[in-house]
């Protein structure tokens, strides 16, 4: 008992500990001070309105100022922030103009009989003012879905405005009446607006820079996690035989425990290849994120010494970083993969015995030993490199860096420590020097000896028991020679990894050399050098085909020239005019104007009781105008994340009604007070805007009623009952208007949720197929450039006058193709996720499936991309990198190019794979039969069958036979990925068969 007690008091105390909860709640100072300013705007907005300057001009219209205040968002950066308010000033400008017309016209259709007493109701002016919103509210929100990161914000306030105002248009009796409301309304959200745009440019001012220089130390932080997790899963595959179960563990798994039992070691490498698979992942999510930080960069002005040309080669620079550590985190995937399709075609005559693997331990112990020493040295190299990256570019203070010496026993018997500190003016040549060392180290293991050698004693071994030297042998071969692809293949990325962080740290000298880190100096939009190259880019993007431009585009056919599948190409002026009635109506078609379409219907479900005789005043009286305002910020494109929504945004107006009602009673309603623990209040909201991100709609509808309810209480009190019930709504105490805003709330979400599955649903389930369907389409473009550059990469520049300006343009495709891929993939898993919310009528949704299909495509973008990049920064065959080095040359790039050639019908048939795959789960359909991916190893086949010197193990230290090695084994992989996406999406739309 006396434990017990000690026990539980040691707990309490540790809980009582404010740096306990700090902890927990993952807090830090930065996130903190944004909380902090967040919640300035709406208090600041509220404690101005209790001034009689502003109490006038807003009179019983002041609430609102605080839900615009809020809805500004001030916390964005300031390119983002500035960007914004322009399209809410735009939109209040335009809103406001169509409803002073929309008013105009709805007083001249009122009755003559009904103008004789003011605020009587009309029914043919409340039916013209209801058009008007319905229409309003369609269009605005069908753009709100078409530019959603932009236009949020701006559709959202100008829809408050017009439901506002028009819910009230049909008992007005003159024009005037309405003008000076609309006017009163606008000065009251250019107060909501005003306040935010102080705030955030002001206080704590933030910019997007400053978002791209945090997320550049998080990408240098993760780059070392990454290394360091890869160098665990290493060291613990030499303690598992990781090449060995390759070859010898699961090909017995006839053998295995049949209780699934794992042993320590087992456990161990699957935490560690777990871990690899996290820090990875979190390293490419890292670089979506810093790519968008980048899209508001270019268009900031600001003060600092890198321009935006700058950031972007940083960023650029940052990918070649990027792409080969995805490639090396991608080692656990290869050997499952090379595991599983071993383990389905192993030879069953007994080849592989306990001989086979006894000769097999020592040798991949070797490897895995020599693979953790380099990649021991790279960690160190890579961390140092970056170091000196951030150090210079002074992204971090110059006590952050470290020094990185040089191991001793990293060395062999020819190389010199070296140290490396990032502060030393001799870093560069220092750290080529250790690269260099590092590779003579490389070429000094000579693996290739050791695959030797277990090939000549496998061979005599066979020879000995009589075996024949037929297919079975060579397979055998084929299998020992996965070791020396995967050294090579692991090491040409280690390569290529320190020589993009060589890039970067010639990036850092070089700006420090010409001066562009002395001085600070003024950076604008017309300043930026790149423009004119953005501007490519975005042309070239133009070019990209999309599946819509091909369906549009005339294909000739026996003379006739066709467009689509019901119509030829327009022959005369009638047909060529007549067009634009098709374009009218696939836009009024559109998923666009449907989600638009659902907002109005929503929202005149509740606002209709405004625009009937019987209801009108029950409906202002009770501020139904909330739940309208509630269903337009509330209102999701998906089922699913109404569903989720629906509860979450109930439970946060409880927890707003909840600190409404103790900041106000804590200090009995006093002024002063209240407003100041409504700040601490707003702070502690603001904890879920800032920390979760997928509890955005809830938290910002948790700080409107938040705010409103205090505003509203707080606008009584400065201008008095009387005045406060002058149009219309009763006054109610804080303890009555509390739980309206919550029932208001309550069937703003209900309201929101059934029209979002009436008439029919917009379910997650139903984008998840048709986004996995454009990722593998975007997959398939994305294949056909990288086939073109490996192909460029191949014939080098002979015969090519033009190939320095094709290749600059295959990079913008493929690195505009890959930033698609990149959103196309997080609005999948976003999908896929809310999709687990949805209600399992007539069965489960298969998540397991397609968060594999979503896996495996992420990690074919990796392949493909890791394919072009090799492609573009590796030397071409064709040239000879030392004359002592033994290496294809000239004359030995011919049979490559011919290999090449030969394999040409593969490529053409992924293609097809790709985009029938693609089409099948766009429009679920059932795949044709037949369908198969291509072979593995097809050009090393192909030389090996012409029995080419290309295959020569002295080739092994030339940079361009590695190169050709290490896109060989990517080539194979991304048939073994194919043909699980080809499995799963067997699965879910089936296969066409012919029954006879």
């Amino acid at each position: 008992m006396a434990w017990n007690r000690e026990r539980s008091g040691s707990q309490l105390r540790r809980w009582a500990n404010p740096m306990t909860w700090w902890s927990y709640l993952e807090m830090d100072l930065e996130t903190l001070l944004m909380m902090m300013k967040g919640s300035l705007p709406s208090t600041i907005v509220i404690a101005i309105s209790q001034s009689t300057a502003i109490a006038d001009v807003t009179t019983t219209t002041g609430y609102l100022a605080a839900l615009i205040a809020v809805s500004a968002q001030c916390l964005q950066p300031r390119a983002k922030f500035i960007k914004v308010m322009f399209f809410c000033l735009l939109s209040l400008c335009v809103t406001a103009s169509i409803t002073c017309l929309a008013i105009y016209s709805a007083v001249k259709s009122r009755h003559p009989g009904n103008n004789e007493q003011p605020d009587q109701y009309d029914s043919n002016a409340s039916a013209v003012a209801a058009i008007w919103l319905f229409v309003m509210i369609w269009v605005g929100n069908a753009l709100r879905a078409w530019r959603m990161p932009e236009l949020q914000d701006p559709i959202v306030t100008s829809s408050i405005f017009a439901l506002v105002a028009l819910t009230r248009a049909g008992n007005w009796t003159r024009v005037e009446d309405g003008l000076d409301y609309v006017v009163r309304l606008i000065k009251t959200f250019l107060i909501g607006f005003a306040i935010p745009t102080g705030v955030s440019l002001f206080v704590l001012p933030r910019t997007c820079r400053q978002g791209v220089f945090k997320d550049t130390r998080t990408f240098v932080h993760e780059t070392n996690a990454v290394l360091q997790a890869l160098a665990d899963f290493v060291s613990t595959a030499s303690r598992s035989s990781f090449l060995t179960r390759q070859k010898t563990h699961l090909a017995s798994e006839e053998n295995a425990p049949e209780d699934g039992t794992q042993t320590p070691t087992d456990f161990g490498f699957a935490k560690a290849r777990s871990r690899l698979s996290k820090a990875s992942d979190t390293l490419n999510a890292l670089d979506a994120k810093l790519q968008a930080s980048l899209k508001y960069s270019r268009n900031e002005v600001v003060w600092g010494k890198l321009s935006a040309a700058d950031l972007d080669e940083m960023s650029m620079l940052l990918r070649g970083v990027l792409i080969p550590l995805s490639g090396m985190s991608l080692l656990p995937d290869i050997v499952s993969s090379f595991t599983e399709a071993e383990s389905e075609l192993r030879p069953t005559n007994g080849l592989q015995n306990d001989a086979t693997t006894d000769i097999q331990a020592p040798i991949d112990a070797g490897i895995i030993n020599a693979l953790s020493s380099c990649l021991e040295d790279t960690k160190s190299l890579v961390s140092a490199g970056l170091q000196y990256l951030l150090l210079n570019l002074e992204l971090i203070e110059s006590g952050a860096s470290e020094k990185v010496d040089a191991d001793p026993e990293v060395g062999t018997a020819h190389t010199v420590s070296v140290e490396l500190d990032p502060s030393s003016p001799d870093f560069l040549s220092a750290f080529r020097s250790k690269t260099e060392e590092l590779s003579v180290k490389k070429q000094g293991l000579r693996v290739d000896t050791f695959l030797v050698k277990s090939s000549t004693s496998t061979s005599q071994d066979m020879g000995s028991d009589g075996a024949s030297e037929t297919e079975p042998e060579i397979d055998r071969d084929m299998v020992i020679q996965q070791d020396f692809l995967l050294v090579l293949y692991l090491f040409s990325l280690q390569a290529m990894v320190l020589e993009a962080t060589f890039s970067l740290i010639s990036f850092a000298k070089r700006k420090i050399d010409d001066g562009t880190m002395k001085q600070s100096r003024l950076t604008t939009p017309a300043s930026i050098p790149t423009r004119r190259s953005d501007a490519s880019s975005s042309s070239q993007k133009k070019t990209l085909p999309s599946l819509g431009d091909q369906q549009d585009a005339p294909r000739e056919v026996q003379g006739l020239e066709v467009v689509d599948l019901l119509h030829l190409k327009p022959a005369n002026f009638l047909e060529r005019s007549s067009k634009w009635f098709r374009l009218i109506s696939h836009l009024i078609g559109s998923d666009l104007s449907m989600f638009g379409l659902r907002v109005a219907a929503a929202s005149l479900s509740i606002g209709i009781v405004a625009f009937l005789n019987q209801t009108h005043d029950f409906f202002i009286r009770q501020r139904g105008v909330w739940a309208t305002i509630v269903v337009v910020i509330g209102m999701s494109p998906t089922s699913g994340q109404s569903f989720f929504g629906f509860f979450a945004r109930i439970m946060a107006t409880i927890v707003s009604v909840a600190l409404s009602l103790i900041a106000w009673y804590v200090v009995v309603g006093k002024t002063p007070g209240v407003i100041i623990l409504l700040y601490l209040a707003n702070i502690v909201e603001f904890y879920t805007y800032m920390k979760k991100p997928k509890l955005f709609g809830p938290s910002i509808i948790a700080i409107v009623t938040l705010n409103i309810i205090i505003a509203y209480e707080l606008q009584v009190k400065k201008l008095g009952v009387e005045v406060a019930e002058s149009n219309g709504q009763p006054y109610y105490p804080i303890y009555q208007f509390g739980p309206y805003k919550l029932a208001a709330v309550a069937v703003g979400c209900a309201v929101s949720f059934f029209w979002t599955i009436f008439p029919y649903p917009i379910t997650a389930k139903s984008n998840v197929p048709r986004l996995a369907g454009a990722s593998l389409f975007n997959i398939a473009r994305f294949y056909s450039a990288m086939h073109t550059t490996v192909n460029s990469w191949i014939h080098g520049d002979q015969g090519a006058p033009d190939l320095r300006n094709t290749d600059v343009h295959l990079r913008d495709i493929l690195r505009d193709l890959y930033k698609q891929e990149l959103l196309v993939l997080n609005s999948l898993r976003m999908h896929t996720h809310f999709a687990t919310y949805e209600p399992p009528i007539g069965g489960k949704f298969p998540v397991a499936i397609y968060a594999r299909l979503t896996t495996g495509m992420q990690r074919i973008m990796t392949i493909i991309s890791l394919m072009a990049h090799i492609a573009q920064n590796m030397p071409p065959p064709s040239l000879r990198q030392s004359d002592d080095a033994a290496g294809p040359s000239e004359t030995s790039s011919h049979p490559l190019a011919v290999a090449w050639a030969s394999t040409e019908s593969q490529f053409q048939s992924t293609t097809s794979l790709i985009c029938h795959l693609a089409s099948s789960l766009t429009h679920n359909k059932p795949l044709p039969p037949f369908l198969t991916v291509s072979e593995s190893f097809p050009l090393m086949r192909y030389l090996h069958k012409t029995k080419s010197d290309l295959l020569r193990m002295q080739n092994s230290c030339n940079p361009a036979y590695t190169a050709f090695v290490a896109l060989e084994l990517l080539r194979t992989v991304l048939s073994l990925e194919l043909q699980k996406q080809l499995d799963d999406i067997r699965l879910l739309v089936g296969e066409i068969a012919f029954n006879t």
